[in-house]
Formats: C-alpha cells, sequence, structure tokens
C-alpha cells in the first residue's frame, strides 16, 4: 500500500474562503439589508400623512380649556346615540331627563384611521324628536371615525361632542 502525503502547497485552491470572500460576503449582506430598510423608510414616510391632530402643539398649550368644556358637557346630563340607517348615519340626542333636543345645528366629521384622502366634516338635517342625519352613500366603505359637535343655536359655541366609530358596507 503506498500512501501519497500532499503537503500544503499541493493543495488545490479551489473553494478556499479568504478574507476578501468574507469581505464581499458581509457587504453583501449589509447591502441587502439597507435596500430593503431603504424601501421601507420610502413607504413609511410616504404614506403617513403627518399629524393626526392639527395643531397639536397648540391644542396642548390649551388642554385646560379642553378639561372645562367637557366638565360642563358632563354637567348638562345629555345622551346620545348614533348608527347607521341603511345609507344614512343617524344622531339621536336627549337631555337628562330623556326628552328629545332640537334645534341645534350638528355637524359631523368622518374620518379614516388609514388615510386623510377621503376626510371631510358635512352638516346633518334635523328630522323628527331629536333625530339627525346625514346621508353617507358617496363614502367608500369601510370603518370611519365620527366626531358629532352639537352648536348652539343661539351662537357658535360647541356644547356637546360625541364620538362614535361606525362601518359603511358596501
Amino acid at each position: 500500500m503506498t500512501g501519497q502525503i500532499m503537503s500544503a502547497e499541493q493543495v488545490p485552491s479551489k473553494g478556499k474562503l479568504t478574507g476578501w470572500h468574507v469581505l464581499l460576503i458581509m457587504l453583501g449582506f449589509f447591502g441587502v439589508m439597507f435596500a430593503v430598510n431603504g424601501v421601507f423608510l420610502y413607504h413609511a414616510i410616504t404614506s403617513f400623512p403627518g399629524e393626526d391632530v392639527k395643531k397639536s402643539y397648540l391644542q396642548g398649550l390649551d388642554y385646560n380649556h379642553t378639561l372645562e368644556a367637557k366638565a360642563a358637557q358632563d354637567q348638562l346630563g345629555w345622551s346620545a346615540a348614533a348608527g347607521m340607517v341603511g345609507s344614512d348615519l343617524v344622531f339621536d340626542l336627549t337631555d337628562a331627563d330623556g326628552n328629545p333636543l332640537i334645534g341645534y345645528q350638528v355637524t359631523t366629521e368622518l374620518r379614516r384611521a388609514a388615510s386623510t384622502a377621503h376626510d371631510q366634516i358635512v352638516e346633518m338635517q334635523p328630522l323628527q324628536s331629536g333625530s339627525y342625519a346625514v346621508n353617507l352613500s358617496d363614502l367608500p366603505a369601510g370603518r370611519w371615525d365620527v366626531q358629532f359637535q352639537v352648536i348652539d343655536p343661539a351662537g357658535d359655541d360647541i356644547v356637546f361632542r360625541a364620538d362614535k366609530r361606525i362601518v359603511i358596507t358596501p
């Protein structure tokens, strides 16, 4: 039996991992990571509309006024109910004794959580017995956040606010 002993100089160099290979592998790995992060960053910046609340800093400075308005609303004892009836959004407003409140101007701010493209403010039309309604058949289907604002008929002061989440079906 004859054995052949190979020295280090005789080992074929094919498949040998060198420092340059490791450098190229590392640069390729981090290059792919930076490219993917760049794509995610681009889509995050271009799809986020910005502030959720207009002038949020100024609203924060005036937060005590917001708390006072909330306390005044609570003292009224009014209650509200809202929901979809067909393609109409109906808002019912009653006083502390359960009597319907009529003669108020009610505006509604419709907002989508995902996009500001279809956000709008609409005025509701008064119906009988303290109900107010607006037709929403032109809005896209989906989940909507609605803020109702009841305005005093004697002035332009908002005397009552109510929030509701509704689902518009196609």
